[in-house]
């Protein structure tokens, strides 16, 4: 139900601490969520599409971006 780590750790950081900081876990945009167990994973519901999991992305690079000034790089490849 996941893809595993979404975003390479930023270098001295760690992805899953930022989004978690962020206040991010369990945000969800159609079926796709944060997890509630590690912020670098997103995991599906029933439903879910890859656009939803592309908005939820954008919308994580966004907030950890504005909140700490931190540009997440992609750990997984999108096709």
């Amino acid at each position: 139900h996941n893809a595993g780590c979404i975003f390479k750790n930023p270098r001295g950081l760690s992805a899953g601490a930022l989004i978690d900081r962020a206040g991010l876990k369990g945000t969800q945009i159609g079926g796709a969520v944060i997890s509630e167990k590690h912020a670098n994973f997103i995991t599906t519901e029933s439903g879910c599409t890859s656009a939803d999991v592309k908005k939820l992305i954008d919308l994580i690079r966004e907030k950890v971006r504005e909140k700490f000034d931190v540009e997440l790089e992609l750990e997984i490849e999108i096709w």
